[in-house]
């Protein structure tokens, strides 16, 4: 028997969860946060849409469109 780890994707769009490499990778319950991050915001999860501006600002989210910003 081995000891290895299966690597998990995230259901939507299917990124490799909890990768070192990418720190939009973290597994949020079988999606990851970048998903996850950007529907929250969307919502108006105050938390996440506040976290989502500052990856936003680090180059992590290119693209993204501030859904309260005019």
């Amino acid at each position: 028997m081995t000891n290895s780890k299966k690597q998990e994707y995230c259901l939507i769009c299917g990124r490799l969860l909890d990768s070192p490499a990418d720190p939009l990778s973290g597994n949020c319950g079988g999606d990851c946060w970048g998903c996850v991050g950007a529907i929250e915001a969307e919502m108006g999860c105050e938390e996440s849409l506040a976290y989502v501006r500052k990856e936003y600002e680090a180059g992590l989210r290119p693209g993204w469109i501030d859904p309260f910003k005019g």
